[in-house]
């Protein structure tokens, strides 16, 4: 089967030939992956997105006006900017979140140096959230401030289950990391 034209894999598709789905996956996978990469940037993301496309091939609409390459270039295309608008969404949307969660009342400080304090406290946790993973500060926020459980923020990300525990477990390690000089300065500051 390797040996025929796209076209004719085309037609043996459209005829409901089902050996025509494994020769398209090793046709066109790899070729469909590096589109998805090329705006994804992330070969994971760029893998899922052309899974995604194969599991609904054979429940797609497909009539031949076009090469079948081309409805499945389309499909890539289209997949892989929806991922990377749905990436955004949840970036800014964690932004949001974090800059409310660490947007304490100052007016509530003792005195003036309490104020400065806390502000230099908050300035080091928001910068060390921003240097954790997106992914995982997006886990880490779900869990802190919206108080999910693993197995919601799963649903949410639509990711399993174990990658939402290692997430979780991920950044705090990186917030830790983040956190490392804030919480030295604070020890040697103690009695």
């Amino acid at each position: 089967m390797s040996m025929l034209a796209d076209a004719e894999i085309d037609a043996l598709w459209l005829g409901g030939e089902p050996e025509a789905l494994g020769e398209l996956n090793r046709r066109y996978r790899d070729r469909l992956e590096a589109v998805a990469y090329r705006i994804l940037r992330d070969r994971a993301d760029a893998e899922d997105v052309v899974q995604r496309i194969f599991l609904a091939l054979p429940r797609i609409d497909f009539h031949g006006q076009a090469s079948l390459w081309t409805y499945l270039y389309r499909a890539a295309w289209n997949g892989a900017l929806n991922v990377l608008r749905a990436k955004r969404r949840r970036e800014a949307i964690d932004a949001d979140a974090l800059s409310r969660a660490l947007g304490l009342d100052l007016q509530d400080a003792a005195g003036p140096e309490a104020r400065v304090l806390e502000g230099q406290i908050l300035g080091a946790v928001s910068r060390a959230l921003l240097s954790v993973k997106p992914q995982h500060r997006r886990a880490l926020t779900l869990r802190i401030v919206w108080d999910l459980s693993n197995t919601e923020i799963a649903e949410r990300e639509g990711v399993p289950l174990a990658t939402v525990g290692t997430w979780l477990r991920r950044g705090r390690e990186e917030l830790r990391r983040g956190l490392g000089p804030l919480l030295r300065d604070l020890d040697r500051g103690s009695p």
